[in-house]
């Protein structure tokens, strides 16, 4: 579905590899869509858990360290697809793991790549490199 090239790269190594493995989530579900939906969605639920606690504290602590001025608007981002990944853990706790809830699952990562990754983490790994330039 997404194929990784130089012009998806926010040109920070760490944050860079982490989008890479979002990608290969995303392929990964595509492909496999149709069978063994509950273990892909437990495979797919503790990746993105996984995700939360490192690539947005690693964006956090980046925006804090250099007063990146929309912390905030990044901020509540993340929370949005936080609270996104715990509605999908919710309706696999409820025996609802269907193919349409993959679908929606894929549909919420394809959106999120596309949005945030290519705009707002483009944005502040801009101002991450600006600001280690001048100093």
């Amino acid at each position: 579905m997404i194929a990784w090239d130089t012009a998806l790269a926010v040109g920070l190594e760490k944050i860079d590899a982490q989008h890479q493995e979002i990608i290969r989530l995303i392929n990964e579900l595509a492909a496999k869509r149709g069978g063994g939906k509950a273990q892909l969605a437990a495979e797919t639920l503790r990746f993105l858990h996984d995700y939360l606690n490192s690539h947005f504290v690693l964006e956090t602590e980046l925006m804090r360290d250099t007063g990146y001025p929309g912390i905030d608007r990044h901020r509540e981002s993340h929370e949005l697809f936080a609270n996104h990944v715990v509605f999908f853990e919710i309706e696999k706790e409820f025996g609802m793991v269907t193919d349409q809830m993959l679908d929606e699952i894929l549909a919420f990562l394809l959106d999120w790549f596309l949005h945030h990754i290519t705009t707002e983490d483009r944005d502040l790994a801009a101002f991450v490199r600006t600001r280690a330039a001048s100093k």
